[in-house]
């Protein structure tokens, strides 16, 4: 029973952490925050905080893993009815769209470097699951490309592993640059940022269909 207490509290503390983490990052940015800030926004001491967690970027971390099983989830959730390829490409471009819209920090982290050193992810484990869980996601594109050559509406010619990494960068891409020169689309190009996502991913699609 005291052990179930104890792990409780350590739950609650690091919750606790985390959430006032994340409100300063998003306040402040990842750069400006410091242990400090943390530990004044959560009513702890500093000392309680580095009990918790070694560093800030190991608080970052846990805070981009949590989001990235979000992500995950929600990509999940476009091929379970795995029917249809196109309807099944076109929700996981939108499901993309709307994480990085929700959440931009994190998607940054998420198309960043992640560590692939074994021997590093072995003593970290909340950057295996950062590693791991990014190796998930890909699975899910992974499987819809399967899905799309066995069907015959993608290319046979083309190569499994890295079109995965093609498609990512692909839609990352078009996202990131749609959402910073959406003012330059809409003088300049005269269309809307829908439209432009819309033309943009369609194209994408494209270059990989029979």
């Amino acid at each position: 029973m005291g052990n179930k207490k104890k792990e409780t509290l350590i739950q609650f503390n690091r919750s606790n952490i985390i959430e006032s983490a994340k409100q300063l990052f998003k306040i402040k940015g990842v750069e400006q925050t410091t242990m400090d800030d943390i530990a004044k926004e959560a009513d702890y001491s500093k000392s309680t905080i580095y009990v918790y967690f070694k560093s800030k970027e190991e608080i970052y971390n846990s805070i981009a893993c949590e989001y990235m099983n979000l992500l995950k989830k929600g990509l999940e959730d476009c091929t379970r009815e795995l029917d249809d390829f196109e309807a099944c490409y076109y929700k996981i471009c939108n499901t993309i769209l709307e994480f990085q819209e929700q959440f931009p920090l994190y998607f940054e982290t998420l198309i960043g470097e992640i560590n692939v050193d074994i021997i590093q992810l072995e003593k970290d484990s909340v950057l295996k699951e950062i590693y791991n869980t990014g190796e998930e996601i890909n699975d899910i594109i992974t499987k819809l490309l399967q899905f799309g050559i066995d069907h015959q509406f993608i290319r046979k010619d083309i190569e499994l592993i890295p079109t995965v990494f093609y498609l990512w960068s692909g839609i990352s891409g078009i996202v990131l640059l749609a959402q910073r020169k959406k003012k330059y689309l809409e003088l300049r190009m005269e269309l809307s940022l829908e439209d432009y996502l819309n033309y943009s991913f369609k194209m994408l699609l494209k270059s990989i269909i029979n």
